[in-house]
């Protein structure tokens, strides 16, 4: 297993173990559901920035994810 983990735009770093950089991906937009993201944006970022699709949180974690 190795360490990846993602950086959210409001700086909030998320750390995940997996076997390959693919299975990270998989893994964290597993745990992305909509409740997930929702309560991430309540909890972390600024009443008034635009929350992104779903589809575009999914599309930002391929991009996001990196060895740690």
């Amino acid at each position: 297993m190795a360490n990846y983990a993602m950086t959210c735009t409001c700086g909030h770093t998320m750390p995940i173990e997996a076997a390959n950089r693919d299975e990270a991906v998989a893994n964290f937009k597993a745990g992305m559901t909509q409740a997930a993201l929702d309560e991430h944006f309540r909890e972390r970022h600024q009443p008034t920035e635009q929350k992104p699709t779903l589809a575009q949180a999914h599309a930002s974690i391929e991009q996001m994810v990196a060895a740690a």
